[in-house]
């Protein structure tokens, strides 16, 4: 497996009240700086490797994938990482503020941001780059090269794999953006089998500029795969994932979170159930069950869950009846 082309040091931290603990939501946060207070304390409590492409390579390391992680991973802290890493430069900053409803992050920017498939060819030969049985690459949101570089990988001589994208946070992108990241899809699967894989409000925000209007889910995947060609268009949800092939509509029910501890990271997790599950080979129900289920565990445990973490998950928690 591969993964590709970010990286983050992430530090996850508490806004401070004076003297009275933490503030638990983000609308008692607003509320504070909406009112008289201009400044605020925060601590940090923990700090992790992150980015999207080592959270995906986390977790396919973890299901008992050999992973390899290209990404910005110019930092000490990436060294304790248990499988291969090659650096393509510096990593961005990232203070990610947990609340009870939602998290909050503020990104200080790095070279991730400059990033080209120049910079892959850079560090290897693009055949070992792309390379496995399948590739998860993430954050277009963030990262501004991989439009260009999936332009470039349309005619790249490598193998034809499953290639399972998650544009990132894309919310609030206009229609002109979006249509360039469909054109860039769309050259993409000239050359990989393209998953498409994003959250109901970036599913929605990449239908968007299409043509509605649309009953569901189901149909704004369809017109994404249909105006793309891809192989799949996917979305992950609190409730259920689902998926539209050219054969295929499917949704499957997701796992109920009982106490939330983490409420980022859940989607990179999906992507590698997702990116685990097509590499090995298995059809699209167990694929969307195995996404829910490594995002699940991560969102409630705070951890990465292997093999046997999951199964024994699954044996306590019965799915969300649709």
């Amino acid at each position: 497996m591969t993964t590709l082309p970010d990286g983050s040091v992430d530090h996850f931290c508490t806004v401070v009240e004076d003297g009275t603990g933490s503030i638990g939501t983000r609308d008692a946060f607003g509320h504070e700086i909406l009112g008289d207070r201009s400044s605020f304390s925060f601590a940090i409590e923990t700090t992790e490797p992150g980015g999207q492409a080592v959270n995906t390579a986390k977790q396919l390391h973890a299901l008992g994938g050999s992973v390899t992680c290209y990404g910005h991973l110019d930092a000490p802290i990436f060294e304790s990482l248990p499988f291969d890493t090659v650096s393509m430069g510096s990593p961005a900053l990232v203070y990610v503020f947990g609340f009870g409803d939602r998290d909050v992050m503020f990104v200080e920017g790095s070279e991730v941001a400059e990033w080209t498939l120049a910079d892959a060819r850079r560090v290897g030969e693009l055949s070992d780059v792309f390379a496995g049985d399948a590739i998860c690459c993430s954050n277009w949101g963030s990262v501004e090269g991989l439009e260009g570089a999936f332009h470039q990988l349309s005619d790249a001589d490598v193998p034809r794999v499953p290639f399972v994208f998650d544009p990132g946070d894309i919310v609030g992108r206009g229609p002109d953006e979006i249509g360039g990241l469909l054109d860039a899809v769309t050259a993409l699967q000239d050359t990989f089998d393209v998953v498409y894989s994003a959250n109901r409000q970036e599913v929605r925000t990449t239908a968007a500029p299409l043509s509605g209007p649309f009953d569901d889910d189901l149909a704004r995947l369809a017109a994404i795969r249909e105006e793309t060609g891809i192989t799949a268009a996917v979305m992950h949800a609190r409730d259920e994932a689902a998926v539209v092939t050219r054969d295929e509509r499917l949704r499957v029910s997701n796992y109920r979170v009982e106490r939330p501890v983490r409420h980022t990271g859940g989607g990179d997790r999906f992507t590698a159930g997702i990116g685990h599950a097509l590499a090995c080979g298995w059809e699209w129900d167990l694929a969307l069950a195995c996404g829910n289920a490594c995002a699940v565990y991560y969102v409630e445990s705070g951890s990465t869950g292997g093999v046997a973490d999951i199964a024994a998950f699954l044996e306590e928690r019965p799915p969300v009846e649709s």
